[in-house]
């Protein structure tokens, strides 16, 4: 995919002003929303790849003047050196070293730092001695899932991007331009984005929230016990985080409805004549989130346990007739 691909994403790219480009930069946004295409399309830019020279350099990851930090989770000696601290794809370069080198070949030096959410603390404070006395001519560009998942020192010092969600009908329409049309945007969760909608129906995983849902009200209705729907949404093919997700989207569903009094359709119906608390279902809620926020700091919450609890409080909270 590229910028003429998403409009969402080039209408930003268009407005950018390069002339009084700050030196850092964050673009924020869900996933599936394109933000490391727009990151590195800014970062191309900055690095000149108008210049063919430049331009096969990137396309080759070999250019001097741009470090690409790609990772699950960004670590202290990512940012800043670290003795004996080896990494199999830039060795011992980080970030603030990187930076406060001459360019070799370009005018400017540009540090692209993908998932800089996933930074602790430690690693955000390092990283602020190249946003307080950035080097002439240098760039930091991070994309973040969170908002506000960064210190308030940092934004203070950077351009911050917000990508907007899309609405269904917008999600749809550009699906359909992109000839998907077996599918749309309420086959999935709300927060699903474009790209993240694309890719699960390329990789074969666009039911897993409908089966997720089944799972769950079967479990529900008394068609499936505890065991068999744990193991079975054990058995989805989607991360911890992901599923705690699919539980907030279903509760959020159940109580808005129930709030507004209105009718569900689809998979839902059988929610219609169900009895719960709506207390219970906020303080689930709560909870779910407090575990969203909880995992980035824990990322070795046990799966099982979290999901057997939340079962057990979700037949608790809900109860179809």
């Amino acid at each position: 995919m590229n910028l003429n691909q998403l409009p969402w994403l080039n209408k930003i790219y268009n407005n950018i002003n390069y002339v009084n480009l700050p030196h850092g930069i964050i673009i924020n946004g869900s996933l599936g929303l394109g933000k490391s295409i727009l990151a590195k399309e800014i970062a191309y830019k900055l690095i000149g790849n108008s210049n063919e020279r430049h331009r096969n350099l990137i396309e080759t990851n070999n250019h001097p003047d741009l470090l690409i930090l790609d990772k699950e989770k960004i670590l202290l000696q990512h940012i800043t050196f670290r003795k004996n601290k080896w990494d199999d794809e830039i060795g011992d370069n980080n970030v603030n070293d990187f930076l406060s080198l001459t360019s070799s070949i370009s005018d400017n030096k540009v540090a692209l730092i993908l998932n800089a959410h996933t930074m602790n603390n430690e690693c955000q404070n390092a990283l602020l001695k190249s946003l307080e006395e950035p080097s002439s001519n240098s760039y930091i560009i991070m994309t973040t899932n969170r908002k506000n998942a960064l210190l308030d020192t940092i934004y203070s010092r950077c351009q911050v991007y917000n990508i907007p969600s899309l609405n269904s009908i917008q999600t749809d329409t550009w699906l359909n331009k992109n000839g998907i049309f077996e599918v749309n945007a309420n086959d999935f969760p709300s927060f699903a984005s474009p790209l993240a909608i694309y890719s699960d129906i390329q990789n074969d995983k666009h039911l897993i929230y409908k089966n997720f849902l089944e799972i769950v009200l079967k479990y529900l209705s008394n068609k499936k016990n505890a065991p068999e729907t744990l193991k079975s949404l054990s058995d989805l093919d989607v991360d911890l985080i992901m599923k705690v997700n699919f539980f907030v989207e279903f509760l959020k569903i159940t109580l808005k409805s129930k709030l507004l009094s209105e009718d569900l359709s689809g998979n839902y119906a059988s929610l219609n004549d169900a009895n719960f608390s709506n207390l219970k279902i906020s303080n689930l809620i709560l909870e779910l989130n407090e575990l969203r926020f909880d995992y980035f700091k824990v990322p070795q919450i046990n799966e099982t346990h979290v999901l057997n609890y939340f079962l057990s409080e979700l037949k608790n909270s809900i109860k179809i007739l």
